[in-house]
């Protein structure tokens, strides 16, 4: 998830941006250009830094709050599971007092007392003993049953205390991590009006430079395995139509293997209407019905407003996307990124597909759903809306695939 303002899209090209940013007159000494290139490359470096930061801070500050939710509905289970054994262990001292009465009446023996006295006249320890002693005399029960009745409820009560202790210091948690959220929020926010003032958009061409060659590298490592494959799989054919000797076959077609573009067989998707927000759906060649489910939804979701802790259907944060999307699709994902990246199955960045989620930072703090050609949709930050972007693959840091 994010709590920051995001980073710039593309603009124009680095070299004409950077240009651009720089003052017309006088000439600049290529000194002094460099000095400005530099700064720049500086400025990002500490804006990247500041978005993690704040990421994992944001995320913590998710999870705390998953878990208050759990917590809360844990509290709630456990007063139940105490009050109804303090109501069962008052019916049965109704029924043996009841008992004691109807046994005891008239014998003159003042077995009574201790039944129907207060803390303060006769200890809980006495009042047991009379009560088993009573109750073994008319054959209702036995003291072992009272016995452990009494040390459910009093186990029952410890762990109601221990869970309520939980959610109290849950929520402190929530309320540090918010604000150290807020603090690192902020200390970005700075950074980044200071660096528009000065460089515009030479820092967003930086960035967009920056993404566009992890996304050429990455091209470049899919395209070296699927040659690797191709070579390896007409060896393999060569060898075998040599052995035969007698048919010809020439192997067929070519599988490329491992691309990061769709496999064939899947289905197309290009998401509904936008829902406002400035852009419209891609068209993505999902490798599978499932994938394509939860990128028209996905998609579908374009321009909605971004907001903390949310999972649709008019607000996200960017796992409450990706856990809508998924699941209208049928799968269920955990809530939050972590959870998410934990329980999925991992490719690497040459193999991912449309539908794969790309998770950012470690620990995981961010999460947006590939849509191929180096782009993603996700939920960046708040006062943002659900938006396509390109990867920063620098910052990948896990890739999972859902269905």
């Amino acid at each position: 998830m994010k709590f920051f303002r995001g980073r710039g899209s593309v603009i124009v090209a680095a070299v004409v941006a950077f240009a651009v940013a720089l003052p017309a007159a006088p000439p600049v000494a290529a000194g002094s250009v460099d000095d400005a290139r530099r700064e720049v490359e500086r400025i990002v470096d500490e804006l990247e830094q500041l978005a993690a930061d704040a990421e994992i801070l944001a995320e913590d500050w998710s999870e705390a709050v998953h878990d208050l939710g759990q917590l809360e509905i844990d509290v709630a289970a456990a007063e139940q599971r105490v009050a109804a054994k303090e109501a069962e262990l008052d019916r049965l001292r109704g029924d043996l007092s009841e008992v004691a009465v109807r046994s005891f009446t008239g014998s003159g023996t003042d077995v009574l007392g201790p039944l129907f006295s207060t803390a303060d006249q006769a200890g809980e320890g006495l009042r047991r003993d009379q009560y088993s002693r009573v109750a073994l005399d008319v054959g209702t029960t036995t003291s072992d049953d009272l016995d452990e009745l009494i040390s459910d409820l009093e186990d029952e009560k410890a762990a109601l205390a221990k869970k309520q202790e939980e959610v109290k210091a849950t929520k402190a948690l929530i309320e540090q991590r918010q604000q150290q959220t807020e603090a690192k929020t902020a200390e970005y926010e700075a950074l980044k009006v200071d660096a528009e003032k000065r460089y515009a958009d030479a820092v967003a061409a930086e960035e967009q430079r920056r993404a566009e060659a992890a996304y050429r590298a990455l091209q470049a490592q899919a395209e070296q395995q699927a040659a690797a494959a191709a070579a390896a799989q007409a060896q393999a054919n060569s060898g075998s139509s040599s052995s035969s000797g007698g048919s010809s076959s020439s192997g067929g077609s070519s599988s490329s293997g491992g691309s990061s573009s769709a496999s064939s067989g899947g289905s197309s998707s290009s998401g509904g209407s936008s829902g406002g927000g400035g852009q419209s759906p891609v068209s993505v060649q999902a490798p599978s019905s499932l994938a394509g489910k939860a990128i028209q939804v996905a998609q579908n979701q374009l321009g909605k407003p971004y907001r903390f802790a949310t999972a649709g259907p008019n607000t996200f944060d960017c796992s409450g996307l990706m856990y809508y999307s998924w699941g209208k699709a049928g799968v269920r994902l955990p809530r939050v990124s972590r959870a998410q990246a934990a329980a999925l199955p991992h490719v690497s960045s040459s193999q991912a597909q449309p539908g794969d989620l790309v998770f950012f930072h470690s620990p995981v703090s961010h999460v947006g759903m590939y849509l191929g050609g180096g782009q993603m949709i996700h939920a960046p930050y708040t006062g943002a809306v659900v938006s396509i972007k390109s990867v920063n693959w620098n910052r990948v840091t896990a890739i999972g695939r859902p269905g």
